[in-house]
């Protein structure tokens, strides 16, 4: 099962449109419903290395006089000492539940619009490893390690990214680290999810791939910087 999970996601990377078909064929949703748990473990996981090598997992967010949930279309006011057990025994939790079935949602509902004849099973299973490499990307290469601990010990700085962003590693890394943030964290990972969504919405309802394209565009939007969006100023 786990050969077979991780087989999915790699899957998707390299021959999306014939992992997309075997996907929909799944009578189960339980290889998309491991997706979300393994970014919420690797999260705790992340924590764990914080804290075994000594470095404070709020960092720069303690700089913060009146730290605010944003997110939700919503703002939630919370205490310095409150921040990191409502972000992880609140706020990720309620985002892996919704999750799976959010943009899955949205899809199967919207592409009905264009006869689309796929089920919303087949839309969680294949949407969910559609935002998986993206997902995995974030955790595991800019959260646990250019804006985690292998990145402050190298740098010999508690919060060396949020350092490097402020210049105070010369303008030229603030250049590249922000040019970063922007044109791949952001820009690059989030295009990723969307193509790989519009080929799986297409494979699976069988509608034009420019209606796909607008489904996911939409879905991914609302989910990602609308009820999913989450951030702390």
């Amino acid at each position: 099962m786990i050969r077979k999970f991780f087989g999915y996601i790699w899957g998707v990377i390299v021959r999306p449109k014939t992992t997309f078909d075997e996907l929909a064929q799944l009578t189960s949703i339980r290889y998309a419903v491991l997706l979300p748990i393994l970014v919420y473990l690797l999260q705790y996981l992340n924590l764990l290395i914080y804290s075994v090598f000594g470095y404070d997992w709020l960092g720069t967010r303690r700089e913060l006089t009146d730290p605010t949930f944003v997110g939700f279309f919503g703002r939630m006011p919370v205490g310095l000492e409150d921040y990191l057990p409502i972000f992880f025994y609140v706020m990720i939790p309620l985002l892996v539940l919704l999750g799976p079935v959010i943009v899955p949602g949205l899809a199967q509902v919207l592409s009905k619009l264009w006869g689309g004849r796929g089920t919303f099973e087949q839309m969680i299973n294949t949407l969910g490893f559609a935002q998986a490499p993206a997902a995995l990307y974030s955790v595991l290469v800019n959260d646990m390690l250019l804006a985690g601990v292998p990145a402050n010990l190298v740098a010999n700085h508690p919060y060396a990214f949020a350092a490097a962003m402020n210049g105070e590693f010369g303008a030229l890394w603030s250049t590249i680290v922000w040019a970063y943030m922007f044109g791949i964290y952001i820009f690059g990972a989030g295009l990723w999810t969307i193509i790989l969504g519009t080929i799986a919405i297409q494979r699976v309802q069988r509608i034009p791939w420019w209606a796909a394209a607008h489904i996911m565009l939409f879905s991914y939007i609302l989910w990602f910087y609308g009820i999913g969006g989450m951030i702390a100023r």
